[in-house]
Parts: structure tokens; C-alpha cells; sequence
């Protein structure tokens, strides 16, 4: 039975020796290496007009093996397919029918071209075909919290973060984790493990604030477990270390008008909580980094916030070797955007509470 709140990402432990070899900690200057250019090839989502091509919001985005770009809009309640080539369309509807969904969290679409949409209500990940034709669960006879984020690997095998209690050496303790799913609530490999019940409720919150986590097609798992520093741990699909990335950047500090300010909005929505006694603190530092993706030749794309202007990702090799650069200028202004790197394309999504959410498709031009 889950009973953790999901907060934010995942908090790691290593269940698994580390086995693999780690990089030393390299220093990144713009001289050092080649960097390309990002350009706009097509887009999608308009500032006004009709129902089809206005984008309620982009709770979710994946790319299907087909070319096509999946995006979960629970504003608009639908999923919403954009062909590679063709004309796109909405499917799916919020409700309580077969394949309907109440509350979706996530989409990933498996290499064998089922598609899935993880809803906490539901208690359960539903699949589809590649034109969203329902198709049944994923957890088959299942009544426990689907991992809420996610990510497909091989043909049918799915990366998950949750939390829940877990029995393990003879103990049942609630556990947050990363792990591996083959078509069984049960996990198959688990990646990491924290046991939250020895964490402080302060504490917990401030490490779940800033750790991310990632998995590419192949299996592969990548964990910044704080993005304020440069720091990323790369494991092999049997939970044992490949790599880590470690980088000389500076860490970013935050005003004490920001840290105000994130205390101030982390107590108002804690007073509903009675396990919270007050003294929250954040962390002093922003975000340095995140993962977009892993593209075509199996790159990972780290972004970069260490800039004033534009969108800037560092390229790392799949030996944890800097390959090159690539940087994206600003577009009018620095919106909100959360970027998508896939072996099938590149896009990014506007966010921006006070902008219209829209897509954009990007590639790689002409190194600079």
C-alpha cells in the first residue's frame, strides 16, 4: 500500500554496489570544446484560435518510436498526438469508462508501440495503441499507486519513481525509490532506495527540492541527487554504477529575498500538514543543472543555468567525456521551458504560467 505523498523526484540510496568507474571532476570553459547552434524547424500550439491547436497545458511529453510527439494535457483533458507527418489530433477524455482517465500524471510509450498514461485514482498505468485505442492495464489485477513519473526502456519495461512500504531484510520500512517495472507492480531491479521513516520531515523535504532523475530507451539511469551542483551518476540497467560526471562549475546562490519567499509559500501549503513543525528551510543555492535527454548517438543533454541569456546544454559521451556544446538563443524573452531530448527528435515546451504553453521543434545547426 503507497503511503508517501509524492513531493517532487526521487531520492536515491544505492541498493547496488557501484562497480563501474567514475570521471574526474572537469573543468568546462567555452574554448575548450565545439559548440553548435539550436534552430527552430516547426511548432506547435497557438495564443488564441481554435480548440485543436490551443494547448490547455503540458502536464506530460514523450515521442513515440513511430516519430510521433505525445503530449498529456490535463487542462484540456485529452491526450494530444503530433505525427511526424500528418495532421495532429486529440484522443482520450477525461471520465470513469475503460481507458478514460481522472487523474493523470504521466505518458511513455513503450518499444513496441503502447502507449502509457499513469493515473493516481485509477490506482493504475493504462495502455493504448499508437492511435490511443484502449487496450487494458499495465499492472494487471493491481490496487496500488502507479509510480507517477516515468520512463519507457526496451520493448516493455518502464523506469519508475515512488514511494511505499517495501519489505526488505526482513523489515517492512517505508522506502522513496527508483526502480525497474516488467509489466508487475513488484520492481524487478531497484536503483535506489531512501528509508524516509530515519529522514527529519525538514530535511526530507529540502533533498526531495532538488533531486532529479532520468532513464534512456536502453535502460540506462542517470540521478543528479542535487542539481545545484554538477554532478551526475550514470547506472547500467542492472542497478550497477557505468559512470559519473562530475564538473568544476560554481553553484548558483539565491537572494534572501528568494529564500523568503520559498519559505513563505512552502509554509503556506504546510499548515494543512500536522507532521510539520515549522523551520523550514530551503536550499541557499538554484539550480545549476538538468537532465533534457539522451539523443540518437546516445549523448546525454545536460542544460545549463549558469547563463544570462539563452538556453545552454553541455553533451557528454557515453564514457562521461564532454563531446560539445550546443546553445539555443533567446527566444523574445527567457520563458519557462522544459526541454525533451529523445533518439527520435528535440523539442521545448513553453511553460510559463503567464504564456500560452506551446511547442517548439528544434536541431541541431552549424557549429560555431
Amino acid at each position: 500500500m503507497k503511503i508517501f505523498t509524492i513531493l517532487s523526484a526521487s531520492i536515491s540510496v544505492f541498493l547496488a554496489t557501484a562497480c563501474g568507474s567514475s570521471s574526474d571532476t572537469l573543468p568546462i570553459t567555452a574554448d575548450s570544446i565545439a559548440e553548435y547552434s539550436l534552430v527552430l524547424v516547426d511548432s506547435f500550439g497557438v495564443e488564441n484560435g481554435d480548440s485543436v491547436n490551443m494547448i490547455g497545458s503540458i502536464t506530460s511529453m514523450c515521442y513515440h518510436p513511430n516519430g510521433s510527439l505525445l503530449l498529456l494535457d490535463n487542462a484540456a483533458g485529452c491526450l494530444r498526438i503530433i505525427p511526424e507527418n500528418g495532421e495532429p489530433f486529440r484522443a482520450l477524455r477525461i471520465g470513469s469508462g475503460p481507458g478514460e482517465f481522472q487523474g493523470a500524471q504521466g505518458v511513455c510509450a513503450l518499444g513496441d508501440g503502447r502507449i502509457l498514461i499513469t493515473d493516481y485514482m485509477k490506482l493504475n498505468l493504462m495502455t493504448y495503441d499508437e492511435h490511443a485505442n484502449y487496450l487494458g492495464e499495465y499492472f494487471p489485477s493491481s490496487e496500488s499507486d502507479p509510480p507517477p513519473e516515468l520512463w519507457a526502456v526496451d520493448s516493455s519495461s518502464i523506469i519508475g519513481v515512488d514511494g511505499d512500504n517495501l519489505m526488505l531484510d526482513g523489515e517492512l520500512v517505508t522506502y522513496y525509490y527508483c526502480a525497474r517495472y516488467d509489466s508487475s507492480i513488484e520492481p524487478t531491479v531497484y536503483y535506489y532506495l531512501l528509508n524516509i521513516d530515519e529522514i527529519e520531515h525538514n530535511e526530507l523535504i529540502r533533498m526531495l527540492d532538488v533531486i532529479e532523475f532520468h532513464a534512456d530507451r536502453n535502460g540506462q539511469v542517470y540521478i543528479i541527487e542535487d542539481f545545484t551542483e554538477y554532478i551526475i551518476k550514470i547506472f547500467n540497467p542492472d542497478g550497477s554504477l557505468a559512470y559519473e560526471i562530475a564538473a568544476q562549475v560554481d553553484r548558483l546562490e539565491k537572494s534572501e529575498e528568494q529564500i523568503l519567499t520559498e519559505i513563505e509559500e512552502y509554509e503556506s501549503f504546510a499548515v494543512i500538514d500536522r507532521g510539520y513543525a515549522g523551520g523550514y528551510q530551503p536550499s541557499q543555492y538554484k539550480r545549476l543543472v538538468s537532465i533534457a535527454g539522451v539523443d540518437e548517438d546516445g549523448f546525454l543533454w545536460v542544460e545549463r543555468f549558469d547563463f544570462d541569456t539563452g538556453y545552454h546544454f553541455d553533451i557528454w559521451d557515453d564514457k562521461g567525456q564532454l563531446a560539445y556544446r550546443a546553445v539555443l538563443p533567446e527566444m523574445v524573452r527567457h520563458l519557462e521551458i522544459s526541454f525533451l531530448v529523445d533518439e527520435i527528435g528535440m523539442v521545448a515546451a513553453v511553460t510559463d504560467p503567464d504564456d500560452f504553453p506551446r511547442i517548439y521543434f528544434l536541431k541541431k545547426d552549424n557549429i560555431q
